[in-house]
């Protein structure tokens, strides 16, 4: 389900994920959008509008969706799915968001959202989690809140779709409506929790975000709420009164939507939702639109330079229009399809020069469509390398590259790649449609209220796709190039860890200087073919059996490449595949353990000995697959999804990859670029220090574990990863699964073609007994690492030693104990510290190490907590040692283990990992079989008796993270 809407709110943030969290919801920045090939206004649909009051044209919504409105107002979504099975997704949402408050009001919003986990009329405050936790709801997975810069919106997600666990979810949605207490004493104690979520939140991307809307949209609610968002001095002072105010203001039934999808029967849906919302009053005040503020298109030319030690090198180019409201059309559906084909082209040509070995970028994402309702916005986000000038070369390429594009726009070649990759998104999502997921349905619909789009089913994007794709001329889509990327003078903002000499002088004296040399026209692609279809004669299968009560086929190929089976209905016109090759990092030396990372990394860029990276996706385009190789540590793999008709493709290009890796420079050039910007973004938080000094620590110093340091990162080298991998990839194990919606005879066939036709390769893995080995960290005296981040940001974490993951049953155990302690830890250092956002309890045992395995306790919180939280993790322990949880604490942790179980048994990624090794480890598969047996077998007993045995005090290793001492210069 999607909008032809042009409306996009936030654009990804390429390469690192860099993303902005803001009150619970990871955005990122407003995203660019579309701008001229005027279309024509469209004639109305004759059914006129939807039952939510939202015109129709000449594309009909999904017909799948239930619209209605209550007497009151309200607005209801209902629509019957089926995917995953016997679940249903509940979502309410609100309009008002962060550019809703009042000056005074900054981050209230955000601080109400909270509160509706605290108390109501008819569910006490702390009971609500509890209530949801013994339905099987685990908290934050399944029941979650978030608020946006314009909506706020409450998620549940129900495990079964049973009318008495729906009637549950209803009454507690219909509480958050209007039967808040928002008690003085409740409010007090959620100011602790709410800003050191803000804590959380304040990473480099998110002060990059505020500096960026402030420059590109100074005029706009979004720049000027952004900035004052959460402060900690708001978050402390806000009265009740305050909160009721905004409570009271926008939490009416006419500015509100709920929407519920399942599998279920709509009529019965809607009876309960009646019968639950029919006496919600709107009030009879009527609402105040909140001014939106406009962006000056006659502004000049402009640049900034944000400056933060843990920011990657990003120069961005926008350019803004002025907006136009323009309704889901065919028309519009057309115009769209021409903006994405001109910002791919860009896209792909900027990826091109980023794969060469001299490129001073490293990647870039271009994108045309809308900065909310203000403007239409044509974005080029570009990540340079770490080198000095970068950012200047990185400017000089983008400037360059949009002259070019729109000058002498697309070529044919360009054209055609382009279209085949759309296609294939149309088509598989339309494919795909019957068993679309309910959480994201439902996001997707109550994600249309805000301005009034309407869902419009895959299918029928597809037919509109067919309707206008193949009369698409390169003149139309240079066109619609030049129009999209004109619009108004350009504004750049450039993020360096140091200040730029000059300042924004000197970014603009870059684009004066690029702007001014001639551009050439774009060259001519070359015609390739792929040269990966003949691997030899095809393998005689050997071995074929059936493992009955799991549904798995198992074959075995003459040169002994293994392939497991699994059909299923859960996604149609999907297959999910998984290629597990040898030993991983057992077998790379301890000495060159970055190599892993580099693997995991950029092995898809290493190419093969006849084709780049960049020839294979000219050659596949409109193919879905994946390139190169990741690696575990005990397996090197490449995991995916693809359909049917790509899937001998894909294993082809699998077994490519295999057998003749390229080993290409810009594999290493690239890598060599990206290891300053990771070692920044790592310091740049406690968790990206915890992530990557301190699993090190935990395993007595083995440079396996955690993310070695930039040095040993660089001095990574192309011709040691070939000779490391050499024998592993000849003659090392392969066992492919395949899960989902296929034709076994054609599976069969393609693995025999690529991978059953390599050399022959081993029977059973290496034991790799010696590089097995690992041990818990010999010194248990406190540790204290520093970060570079935020001097409000600290981490704290308590490491007990348990073991590795032979015995099942203690998998089983240690898994709930540790949430168990979860739970404590929610209840000790979260509500009644009011300490942190959100702690947790971790068990790892491994499946790799021998003896290995961790319990972990983590909170993040502000430095002079830490103490205490310290002696709220040894207090937690002692209290699970000296007594047996109660049978409440331990259903409200077992519930929702035992449900996710349910629902894991009904996901083709679950039964992936359940394929994975079945041959090459087939005794494996009994813990699958017993997941939930073992589960239901822990006794209060069970757990106090692993307590002891592991959570013993004299054993656990505290670690603290804490900001690093500014250092000042004296003059």
């Amino acid at each position: 389900m999607s909008h032809i809407s042009r409306r996009r709110r936030f654009a990804a943030l390429p390469l690192l994920a860099l993303g902005l969290v803001l009150a619970g919801c990871a955005t990122v920045p407003p995203a660019p959008p579309p701008a001229a090939i005027s279309a024509p206004a469209p004639a109305l649909h004759p059914s006129g509008t939807t039952g939510w009051g939202f015109p129709l044209y000449d594309v009909p919504a999904d017909p799948a969706v239930r619209f209605f409105r209550l007497d009151n107002g309200l607005k209801v979504a209902v629509m019957p799915n089926a995917t995953p099975k016997n679940t249903v997704a509940v979502r309410l949402g609100f309009d008002v968001g962060v550019i809703d408050e009042m000056a005074s009001e900054a981050g209230l919003a955000h601080f109400l959202e909270h509160m509706a986990f605290n108390g109501s009329k008819n569910v006490p405050e702390g009971e609500m989690i509890k209530l949801l936790e013994r339905e099987g709801l685990a908290f934050g997975a399944d029941t979650n809140a978030s608020t946006g810069l314009e909506d706020t919106i409450y998620q549940l997600d129900l495990p079964r779709n049973d009318p008495k666990l729906l009637d549950t979810a209803l009454l507690l949605m219909r509480e958050t409506a209007s039967e808040l207490t928002l008690d003085p004493d409740a409010i007090d104690r959620e100011r602790g929790v709410i800003q050191s979520e803000t804590r959380t939140r304040n990473t480099f991307a998110r002060r990059r975000i505020k500096d960026y809307l402030d420059f590109v949209a100074p005029g706009t609610a979004f720049a000027q709420k952004l900035l004052t968002a959460g402060e900690d001095a708001n978050v402390a002072s806000f009265r009740p009164e305050t909160i009721r105010g905004l409570y009271e203001r926008f939490y009416r039934p006419d500015n509100a939507a709920l929407v519920v999808v399942g599998d279920l029967d709509p009529a019965v849906a809607e009876t309960a939702i009646r019968a639950r919302f029919a006496d919600w009053k709107a009030p009879a005040s009527g609402l105040s639109e909140t001014g939106k503020g406009t962006i000056d298109l006659a502004r000049p030319a402009a640049a900034r330079n944000f400056v933060d030690p843990g920011v990657p090198v990003l120069v961005t180019i926008d350019r803004f229009a002025p907006y136009a409201e323009r309704p889901a059309s065919e028309a519009e559906f057309r115009r769209k399809l021409l903006d994405d084909l001109a910002a791919a082209v860009l896209e792909r040509r900027l990826a091109i020069i980023a794969n060469s070995p001299d490129a001073p970028l490293i990647g870039a994402n271009a994108d045309v469509s809308d900065f909310f309702d203000v403007a239409a916005q044509a974005s080029l986000l570009i990540q340079a390398k770490e080198t000095p000038g970068a950012w200047r070369d990185a400017l000089t390429v983008g400037e360059t590259e949009l002259r070019r594009l729109v000058t002498y726009g697309v070529t044919e070649a360009e054209l055609r790649e382009q279209l085949a990759n759309l296609g294939t998104r149309y088509r598989t999502a339309a494919e795909q449609q019957a068993t679309r997921r309910n959480p994201d349905l439902a996001n997707a619909i109550v994600g249309t209220v805000q301005h009034k789009d309407i869902p419009v089913a895959p299918a029928t994007e597809y037919a509109l796709f067919q309707k206008f794709a193949p009369a698409l001329t390169v003149a139309e889509a240079s066109a619609a190039a030049k129009a999209a990327f004109g619009g108004s003078e350009p504004l750049i903002h450039v993020s360096t860890k140091t200040p730029i000499d000059g300042g924004e002088d000197a970014i603009m004296a870059a684009w004066r200087a690029a702007a001014a040399k001639p551009v050439e026209p774009p060259k001519a692609g070359r015609a390739l073919a792929f040269g990966y279809t003949d691997f030899g004669p095809a393998s005689a299968i050997v071995s074929d059996t059936t493992i009955a009560d799991l549904g798995i086929r198992q074959i075995r190929f003459a040169n002994n490449v293994r392939l497991n089976l699994k059909r299923t209905d859960f996604e149609t016109g999907k297959l999910r595949f998984l290629v597990r090759l040898g030993s991983g990092q057992l077998a790379i030396p301890k000495e060159r353990a970055a190599e892993a990372i580099f693997i995991a990394s950029m092995f898809g860029t290493v190419g093969t000995g006849k084709h780049s990276l960049d020839d294979l996706q000219q050659i596949l385009a409109g193919r879905q697959l994946t390139y190169g190789l990741g690696i575990t540590e005990d397996a090197f793999q490449l995991r995916g999804t693809t359909t049917a008709a790509d899937l001998a493709t894909q294993m082809q290009v699998g077994a490519a990859y295999v057998s003749d890796p390229g080993y290409r420079p810009e594999a290493l050039a690239k890598w060599r670029a990206l290891v300053p910007a990771f070692a920044a973004q790592i310091d740049a938080t406690p968790q990206g220090v915890a992530q990557s000094k301190v699993p090190s620590i935990i395993a007595n110093g083995d440079p396996r574990f955690g993310i070695p340091s930039a040095e040993a990162m660089a001095a990574v080298d192309l011709d040691q990863v070939r000779t490391d991998l050499a024998g592993q990839l000849a003659t090392a194990p392969i066992e492919i699964s395949v899960v989902g919606d296929f034709d076994e005879a054609q599976v069969i066939e393609a693995v025999a073609k690529s991978f059953g036709a390599l050399p022959p390769r081993a029977q059973k893995l290496d034991d790799f007994t010696a590089a097995r080995q690992a041990s818990f960290a010999t010194s248990t005296a406190p540790v204290v690492l520093t970060h570079g981040g935020a001097p409000d940001q600290a981490f704290v974490q308590v490491f007990w030693p348990t073991r590795d993951d032979s015995d099942p049953q203690a998998v089983s155990t240690l898994a709930l104990l540790s949430e168990v302690m979860g739970l404590q830890l929610i209840d000790e250092v979260r509500e009644k510290l009011g300490a942190t956002y959100s702690p947790q309890a971790i068990s790892e045992l491994s499946d790799t190490y021998t003896g290995y395995g961790t319990m972990m306790a983590a909170i993040v919180a502000a430095p002079k907590d830490a103490n205490a939280i310290f002696a709220a993790v040894e207090a937690i322990a002692k209290d699970l040692r000296d007594k047996p949880v109660d049978a409440d604490t331990l259903e409200r942790a077992r519930r929702p283990m035992l449900e996710k179980v349910a629902l894991n048994r009904r996901e083709n990624g679950w039964w992936l990992n359940v394929l994975g090794e079945s041959q090459l480890r087939a005794n494996q598969l009994d813990r699958y079989r017993t997941i939930e047996a073992r589960l239901r077998a822990v006794t209060p007993a069970m757990l106090q008796a692993a307590a002891k045995q592991y959570l013993v005090p004299e054993k656990a290793l505290k670690i603290r993270i804490v900001p690093r001492p500014k250092v000042t210069v004296s003059k």
